[in-house]
């Protein structure tokens, strides 16, 4: 690429506010252990794994000098320096050096462990909006219920009051029963044998879970855990008939999902059948289906993809997965997410590495494809902002 492309249209590229349409909250005080939790998939995180990898590199590369050290510190000293300047300090200038204008916050993964979002709001000095999971709606209703029926009633009335400030949805259908659902909407009298039938498991001792949603972290007791597929296609189902944004998990995640359940094209007779709701699908992450989700925008106007997850773990190839976002999907419907959690080090490093990944692939559409300079930057302000304001339906930045 040459140089008088590559600078100015990487220098436009970081100074481009991000909308995060899909990120958690942030641990308040978190131990080195629970740093090393965050920032690995894996159930039995080392401090060798979690930093002699791509992600490692990156963090050391990218978060290191943020925190006074210099590139590549040592992964000690930097986990030393992370304790002497103490979880807000570190928050604060990892989360200010993203340049994040807003973030969407699922509320489901152990939000008992994470700080208010409002604290969070305040250390990245953005606004958060709220994205309602399907699946933690439910559970929680049945843990209220007296009855299958007593399920149903709860369960209605509950999702009405999320509608009330959720800006979305997400469900986790790829952690629970995989993405082979059976297209068909769920009738009445299918829901409530579903629920009658969870119900009577949860009362004997069954379903229950010591996770929140399966995603690899132990909860203080167990609770009840959806899996059945008929009541998460009436979520599924109930959420784009509202013409609402639907986030789908699909590919990448803990070592509980099963990869090839969580291929989004597995969900394509579902996708399908839901076009005509006024509903949008968000398929989240992707990767390794990052073709399978891009074909599926290509094919389906109602579908949106991202690589999230897989851009922060990916580090210097990052470029990869990028690029494979851009190669059938229409680019409006691709978007800008971190899905951190934990530590603002997900979230600066999704930022970071998504900008760099985005000059290059953009700039070598541009030097060795002919693009204007002016339609690559236009593409470029769509991931990272615009086509989340169009999805959702609101300005997410302001001036």
């Amino acid at each position: 690429m040459g140089a008088e492309t590559v600078e100015p249209l990487g220098a436009a590229i970081d100074r481009m506010p991000l909308v995060d349409h899909h990120v958690h909250g942030l641990l308040p005080d978190p131990s080195d252990d629970e740093v090393l939790a965050a920032l690995t998939q894996s159930d039995r995180p080392t401090a060798a794994d979690v930093f002699d990898s791509q992600q490692g590199f990156a963090l050391r590369r990218h978060c290191a000098p943020l925190l006074g050290l210099d590139p590549f510190a040592d992964p000690d000293d930097y986990l030393a320096a992370r304790r002497a300047l103490g979880a807000d300090e570190v928050a604060r200038r990892l989360l200010g050096a993203a340049g994040i204008r807003a973030y969407l916050v699922d509320d489901g993964f152990r939000p008992d462990l994470l700080m208010p979002d409002e604290r969070m709001s305040r250390l990245a000095d953005a606004p958060t909006f709220r994205i309602a999971r399907l699946e933690t709606i439910a559970e929680r209703a049945m843990s209220e219920a007296d009855s299958g029926v007593d399920f149903v009633e709860r369960l209605g009335t509950a999702l009405e009051s999320a509608a009330v400030d959720a800006v979305g949805y997400k469900t986790v259908a790829a952690h629970r029963c995989g993405l082979g659902l059976d297209p068909a909407r769920p009738t009445a009298r299918d829901v409530l044998a579903a629920s009658v039938a969870w119900h009577a498991e949860v009362r004997a001792g069954r379903r229950l879970s010591p996770r929140d949603h399966g995603d690899g972290a132990a909860a203080a007791s167990a609770h009840p855990r959806l899996v059945d597929p008929t009541i998460i296609r009436h979520l599924i189902w109930w959420a784009l008939e509202r013409g609402a944004v639907l986030q789908v998990h699909a590919g990448f995640g803990d070592a509980d999902l099963v990869l090839e359940q969580a291929n989004p094209a597995r969900m394509q007779p579902l996708v399908a059948a839901t076009a005509g709701t006024g509903g949008r699908i968000a398929f989240l992450h992707s990767y390794p289906y990052v073709r399978e989700a891009g074909w599926l925008a290509h094919v389906f106007p109602h579908v949106f993809l991202d690589v999230g997850l897989a851009v922060g773990f990916l580090g210097a190839n990052a470029e990869t997965v990028v690029r494979q976002s851009l190669d059938l999907a229409p680019f409006g419907r691709v978007l800008f997410s971190t899905d951190a959690w934990g530590v603002p080090e997900r979230v600066l490093l999704g930022a970071r590495l998504w900008r760099d990944a985005a000059a290059r692939v953009l700039g070598g559409d541009v030097d060795d494809h002919g693009w204007p300079e002016a339609e690559a930057l236009r593409v470029a302000e769509g991931i990272a902002w615009r086509n989340a304001e169009e999805l959702y339906g609101r300005a997410f930045v302001t001036a």
